[in-house]
């Protein structure tokens, strides 16, 4: 039986999202993205396909051979001969949905391909068949920005570089009001009664179309948001209550994040932030996945007939396993990561806002710009950023390894091992990992000020990301999630590869963190010496160890941070020691390995000697300065030890800051198990790390989770013995 396959995909999100630096167009334009499933949906109703049904309550139903894959702008359906023509079917279907795109998303960029199948039933040979047409076609095409012509006589619009359109006319706005009613989403009003999808300055400015459409869905948008997230959280707020208390209203978003120029709209406005969280987070192997299905098809076959119902919202399949194997299964897994993925957004929102009432203060404004397939990127505020992000990371590994399908695709997502035979079968042993677990993924969070442009500070994220990623899936190695963040005080950016360049070296960041860190980090730990000997075992993660560290470095009990000790370590020597650093890493390797046998004290008559011990303790003895015969090394590694030292000799707090630096990995050593460097060059490599995460997290954070760690009952981590180096 002759059959089409149709893809249907927004290209080019980013831009569309971040072509305006307004929040409130932002949160339009994610909405729109999740549009495209539902305009495929409605035109294939309009086409009235005979084997389409209908319900006594009139309620339609596709076959359950139309739907191959459905995720947050991504779309693939398929027509069989049973509906008639399918060729044609599949150019009505792409003509419909893209006009439907032109009109009602103006700006969005929406590509459809069709391929005829080469069986009666979908496989992955296919699917890569449909993805080269795609890429194919998306060389040769016109960009969206071409739909807006450039003419001389037209006005440009305020802050995009499209030209000015006219407001929305009362038909626009009935089409909305109708649109959103149908989606199960209240409008609100605001204080004059006006339309949401527009407020009489905005009728007032020159916008461009796409600024205007994307505002007048932000109200309705925000809403349905949190409807969502409310539903996958567990409060005993009633739905209204929960929703009020995150912010509904997306003028008072704006507020909060950025200046709002002749804007009054907003009425009990948050609080301007003082710093702002820009989070993206990846998943790590979720794309080999999706670019193999058929590989991955073979990994999880044998268990599609006993999965278990996930714990969390996922769609209903439409497909039947019976009649289409394959094509059910992608359509599952779309479904469960999409699941998981928006269970893990609600439940770190859940914590954060959980901890913020526990210091007395409104839970912080979060913002999800994009959250498609494993793609999730999140505004909030500053503080409140990095454990967004971890919260998020350690949510998605328990969903993910708790579901009987995911869990098995994180064989797959490991990667096979370098050494397998090439098979035409699937065989456990041939991958890195060899038994279901979790998924992994990797944050960056960009940590900026109010005000700073959203588009500059997610590509931060995202190369933090990428940096992340080199380290979690290094290859012959287990992947491993992982947080890096970078706190920019510069609002000067030119290039964010240039700005992270400068810490390379001074820090040990991104961080490895959850289920397979342990076994990641092994024996590459900070230090290991006698005299700054690690600290005690405890069935502590990788990640409540450094917030331990965190704690010491703020004087505070590391087992318990509401207790304090009163001995922080000194702010102004940490700085200074982190500007020595900078002095260090343009040391070449073999000037190093030159200088480890020095004792910190040169000859005065030949500075390249270094003196003995014997010499500089006689020194020491001699009053007169002009009679001593060495002084002090002014190479960098030796400031470093001189600094280091005297801090251990006077400063109250180090000794507990090192130990609890003891059982916490070196990036160097992660990095090249052989490469060897000092422990003191490994443990004040940690100082701008914990400058940072001590400035920019909130005081009930690390105690609540160092306690929830401690008492977590079953998680893997605790459950393993693990030793000072956190080896298995």
């Amino acid at each position: 039986m002759t059959s089409y396959l149709v893809m249907l995909q927004t290209n080019s999100n980013q831009p569309f999202i971040f072509s305006s630096p307004r929040l409130r167009e932002q949160i339009g334009a994610s909405f729109e993205i999740t549009l495209l499933s539902r305009w495929v949906k409605e035109a294939a109703f309009d086409m009235k396909l005979p084997s389409m049904s209908t319900s006594e309550k009139g309620i339609k139903t596709l076959p359950a051979t139309f739907w191959v894959s459905d995720s947050s702008g991504k779309v693939i359906v398929r027509f069989t001969k049973s509906d008639g023509n399918p060729e044609n079917l599949a150019k009505q279907l792409v003509r419909e949905v893209t006009l439907r795109a032109l009109t009602e998303a103006p700006g969005l960029d929406v590509t459809g391909v069709f391929v005829q199948t080469s069986s009666n039933t979908v496989d992955a040979g296919d699917l890569n068949a449909l993805d080269s047409v795609f890429l194919e076609y998306s060389l040769n095409r016109r960009p969206a920005a071409a739909r807006f012509p450039q003419l001389p006589f037209l006005q440009r619009a305020e802050e995009s570089a499209l030209p000015a359109s006219t407001p929305l006319t009362d038909e626009d706005e009935g089409n909305i009001r109708e649109y959103a009613n149908d989606l199960g989403v209240p409008l609100l009003a605001d204080k004059e009664k006006q339309l949401p999808t527009q407020t009489v300055k905005d009728k007032g400015r020159s916008l461009s179309l796409p600024s205007r459409v994307k505002r007048a869905w932000s109200r309705s948008a925000r809403r349905l948001q949190l409807q969502d997230v409310v539903k996958r959280q567990h409060t005993s707020e009633g739905s209204e209550g929960t929703i009020s208390n995150l912010y509904e209203d997306p003028f008072q978003l704006e507020k909060a994040f950025q200046d709002t120029p002749n804007e009054n709209d907003a009425a009990n406005a948050v609080p301007e932030l003082s710093s702002v969280g820009v989070i993206h987070i990846d998943g790590n192997g979720v794309g080999a996945i999706m670019r193999d299905l058929g590989e991955a098809f073979k990994g999880a076959c044998c268990h599609l007939d006993s999965l278990e119902e996930p714990a969390y919202n996922h769609k209903d399949n439409p497909c039947n396993i019976d009649e289409g194997r394959f094509q059910w299964f992608v359509m599952e897994v779309n479904y469960r990561l999409d699941g998981a993925v928006k269970q893990a957004v609600a439940k770190a929102w859940e914590k954060v806002t959980e901890i913020a009432r526990k210091d007395k203060l409104p839970g912080p404004p979060v913002v999800p710009v994009l959250v498609g397939g494993d793609d999730v990127t999140v505004y909030t505020d500053g503080r409140y950023a990095i454990p967004f992000a971890e919260a998020y990371i350690r949510h998605y590994e328990e969903l993910t390894k708790d579901d009987d399908l995911l869990s098995v695709l994180a064989i797959v997502a490991g990667g096979k091992k370098p050494d397998a035979p090439e098979r035409d079968h699937f065989e456990i042993s041939d991958y890195i990992i060899q038994k279901p677990g979790p998924l992994t993924a990797s944050a960056g969070v960009a940590i900026v000020g109010r005000n700073f442009p959203f588009h500059i500070a997610y590509d931060l994220a995202e190369g933090l990301v990428s940096r992340g990623k080199k380290l979690g899936k290094k290859k012959d190695t287990v992947p491993c999630s992982t947080i890096d963040f970078h706190v920019l005080r510069d609002a000067t950016v030119l290039d964010p590869d240039d700005t992270l360049d400068e810490y390379k070296g001074r820090a040990q960041r991104p961080f490895l963190i959850g289920h397979y860190a342990p076994q990641r980090i092994g024996e590459a730990t900070t230090t290991s010496s006698e005299e700054t000997p690690a600290a005690a075992p405890q069935p502590l993660s990788s990640w409540a160890r450094i917030l331990q560290a965190v704690a010491a470095f703020d004087g505070k009990k590391p087992d318990d941070p509401t207790q304090t000790t009163g001995d922080p370590f000194p702010r102004a020597r940490a700085s200074r020691i982190v500007k020595l650093l900078a002095d260090y890493v343009t040391v070449s390797k073999d000037d190093k390995a030159a200088q480890a046998a020095c004792h910190g004290y040169v000859l005065k008559e030949d500075e390249k000697v270094s003196a003995t011990q014997e010499q500089i303790d006689k020194d020491r003895e001699e009053p007169n300065n002009d009679k001593r015969k060495t002084k002090r090394c002014e190479h960098p590694i030796c400031k470093i030890r001189l600094e280091w030292t005297n801090a251990l000799e006077n400063a109250r707090g180090t000794k507990a800051l090192v130990k609890a630096l003891g059982p916490l990995p070196s990036k160097t050593r992660l990095d090249d198990s052989d490469e060897h460097t000092e422990d003191c060059i490994e443990q004040v490599r940690w100082l701008l790390d914990l400058i940072d995460l001590s400035g920019n997290l909130p005081d009930g954070y690390l105690a609540s989770r160092i306690r929830g760690d401690a008492d977590c009952v079953g998680s893997q981590e605790a459950a393993d013995k693990s030793i000072a180096g956190g080896a298995q």
